[in-house]
């Protein structure tokens, strides 16, 4: 049995919930983190952050998740209701796996995991494997090393494993462009 040793990046979107899970399947899991910054779903991503906080308290897990508050720009993730496309915010995944590396690095984890999957690969150059390999050459030097452990999972498997982990329905939160509260059904996010 591994020991626990990953700190996992969880912005209440099913892909970083469903990695949650399998951290703790494998024994890996040693905590997470939340980035709160300024952007059109914050409210509804701390919603599900707090219902995942919730139902693993509930099942006796022990580890953190930890909210760290970051000046993140995010005019990006504002392009409009209903409209289809990437959301980019320059740098976000950079500035967020420099902060979990070092909350790993102060926690004694020496892995940071991203729930970057296939289909992000396509519309986001900062999920890709060259570009997470990068970032995690960076981050070995203090002992820390970047993971994504899904991907090479499609939508189709994410949602599979969610079932699989009886992760509940309404507990993730995947839209970047709200809609009257409700998932805007345009966005990237959402079309996968």
């Amino acid at each position: 049995m591994n020991r626990p040793d990953t700190l996992v990046c969880l912005s209440g979107g099913l892909d970083s919930i469903v990695l949650v899970e399998c951290m703790r399947a494998a024994g890996r899991y040693g905590g997470a983190v939340h980035f709160v910054y300024s952007h059109p779903a914050q409210s509804h991503e701390r919603r599900a952050v707090i219902a995942v906080r919730r139902r693993l308290h509930l099942a006796g897990e022990v580890a953190p998740i930890v909210d760290v508050d970051i000046p993140l720009r995010a005019r990006q993730l504002a392009s409009g209701v209903g409209t289809v496309g990437a959301r980019v915010v320059p740098a976000r995944n950079l500035a967020m796996m420099a902060i979990a590396a070092n909350l790993a690095a102060s926690m004694g984890l020496g892995r940071v995991a991203i729930g970057a999957t296939v289909a992000d690969s396509d519309g986001y150059e900062d999920c890709r494997p060259p570009y997470l390999q990068a970032v995690s050459d960076l981050t070995e030097p203090f002992g820390v090393q970047v993971v994504a452990p899904l991907a090479s999972m499609s939508r189709e498997r994410v949602r599979a494993a969610a079932v699989w982990f009886g992760i509940p329905p309404g507990e993730p939160w995947s839209c970047y462009q709200p809609d009257a509260g409700r998932p805007c059904g345009e966005c990237d996010s959402c079309r996968q």
